[in-house]
């Protein structure tokens, strides 16, 4: 009797070892599990946060672009054109060279034009490439006839096209910053295959009481999206650099 109740009392033991072991197993099934779809869930809001921020920097490129071109048509085309028409309205038989001075006017503004137009091609930041795009930008800012700028160059940066977007995009941020708020008369460029440094002559400002910025943690943000770091060196008086560091990009 004594030996029963020994044995019933072990398999008890057993049973109930077990019935703990699988429910041990299964939390732990559950644990690893539920973190598994946090990790899936996390990657895709990533993803989705990542696709929104292309889309937004497209679009804020396409309408600096469209600023741009409408600036260049006035300024450039529209007056080559307004040259054109007094030429042809004061052209008189006879004046070869006042013809050939319209054509020539004539095919300028065809160029200009075309020119222009890939520019509203949505692939032309990866076909143009980001070291034209930004000696472009610099030399519409020399037109305004308010700043100099220069661009050095001592190696491309590697940037993948799904990220080139983006990069361009806080480029152009900087430099419209310069633009808007620094008091500077000349910008300067500088890129390496893993930097891009952009340094203006301004007033400055104080980095830190400035880091709470709308436009200082847009940089940050975007610059975590394409795994780069946003560095800031600003003296009063003696201008700012801003430095993009491509972490593998």
């Amino acid at each position: 009797m004594l030996q029963v109740q020994t044995n019933a009392a072990i398999i008890i033991a057993v049973i109930l070892m077990l019935v703990i072991l699988s429910v041990f197993v299964l939390v732990l099934i559950l644990y690893f599990n539920n973190k598994r779809l946090a990790s899936i869930r996390e990657k895709e809001l990533l993803k989705i946060e990542y696709n929104q921020a292309i889309l937004s920097a497209q679009l804020e490129v396409q309408e600096q672009m469209m600023r741009q071109i409408s600036q260049e048509i006035h300024d450039n085309v529209g007056q080559i054109l307004s040259l054109v028409n007094l030429n042809l309205k004061t052209l008189k038989p006879g004046e070869t060279e006042k013809l050939e001075t319209t054509t020539t006017l004539v095919n300028k503004a065809i160029t200009d034009l075309r020119t222009l137009s890939k520019s509203l091609n949505p692939e032309a930041i990866a076909k143009t490439g980001l070291i034209q795009l930004v000696k472009n930008d610099l030399e519409q800012i020399e037109k305004t006839g308010q700043f100099t700028t220069s661009f050095e160059l001592k190696g491309e940066p590697v940037v993948p096209v799904s990220k080139l977007t983006i990069l361009y995009r806080m480029i152009q941020e900087v430099l419209n910053n310069v633009i808007k708020h620094s008091g500077a008369d000349k910008i300067t460029v500088e890129m390496e295959t893993g930097m891009i440094s952009i340094e203006d002559n301004g007033k400055g400002f104080n980095p830190s009481a400035e880091q709470n910025g709308l436009g200082l943690i847009n940089l940050q943000q975007r610059a975590k999206l394409i795994n780069a770091e946003v560095k800031i060196d600003s003296v009063s008086t003696k201008g700012t650099i801003v430095i993009f560091i491509l972490n593998n990009t």
